[in-house]
């Protein structure tokens, strides 16, 4: 009476190519960001007023001869059919373990089944609604705590894939222009300053905030360092690891600052400046 997983993973497919051909008409039409958000819309849609209509399935479940119900076998309503579909992302974000332990579920239930009270069963079953109303508490209890585990690890790893790499990349941009703006006004102050009488142009004149002289001609500051060169001023860039990222040299003529990586990261700097 219950639909298989393999039935019901069949019928995710035929859904995700129809999802996907939709994808590709949208994006000749629009932006991405407006296409990701309307198909969002459209996905919403298409399985709550499909599931909640007479059919009770998606385009892939008529197909492959499965339906949806609630627990009393009873066709959902819109709002139930909303909830179902919401449902399931707590089903994505465990990896799938909420989808796949309805492999070893005598009803065939994922996480969002059990999460909307609901079951796919075969097209033409015959429900028993007092069947489907027994709970096993302690097994909900168990697949309920290790579904949290796998999205919190879920989250754990999308903050070190993306949101930590994009907050250093920030980071990096942002240091980026207090080093320009300070490499700028020391070179500047540098060059008139050097135009006094008896000024040496080879040792640093002045005193800048947030910067200590270590030696005559260099200036250790927040993550970088401010060195005197023939004809100019050169910024030794630095990460958390005191390891030199990219160098900027500022002429005192009034050319344009050159940008050098040493890294990755400071090629990916140096293109940023460059362009």
């Amino acid at each position: 009476m219950y639909a298989s997983v393999w039935k019901r993973f069949f019928a995710f497919l035929i859904d995700a190519a129809v999802f996907a051909v939709l994808f590709w008409v949208l994006a000749q039409l629009m932006d991405n960001a407006s296409v990701s958000l309307i198909l969002l819309v459209i996905i919403w849609l298409y399985y709550a007023l499909l599931e909640s209509s007479p059919l009770q399935a998606s385009l892939g479940k008529i197909i492959v001869g499965i339906k949806v119900v609630d627990r009393r076998g009873r066709r959902l309503t819109f709002w139930q059919a909303t909830e179902r579909i919401f449902s399931k992302l707590v089903t994505n974000v465990t990896f799938y373990f909420g989808f796949f332990i309805a492999a070893f579920d005598k009803k065939k239930r994922t996480l969002h089944d059990r999460i909307s009270h609901s079951a796919v069963i075969s097209k033409r079953a015959e429900f028993d609604p007092e069947a489907y109303e027994e709970e096993e508490e302690t097994s909900f209890t168990f697949i309920t705590v290790v579904s949290v585990l796998l999205a919190l690890v879920f989250v754990a790893l999308m903050v070190l894939a993306v949101a930590l790499p994009q907050y250093q990349r920030t980071e990096r941009h942002i240091q980026l222009s207090r080093v320009l703006t300070a490499l700028d006004y020391a070179a500047r102050k540098q060059l008139k300053d050097s135009q006094k009488p008896l000024a040496d142009p080879r040792v640093w004149l002045s005193k800048y905030r947030n910067c200590e002289k270590i030696s005559p001609d260099k200036l250790s500051c927040a993550g970088f360092e401010l060195l005197l060169e023939p004809g100019g001023v050169k910024a030794n860039v630095r990460n958390h690891a005191m390891d030199i990222l990219y160098t900027l040299d500022y002429p005192f003529d009034g050319g344009p600052v050159v940008c050098t990586p040493l890294t990755k990261q400071g090629e990916e700097i140096c293109s940023t400046l460059n362009n």
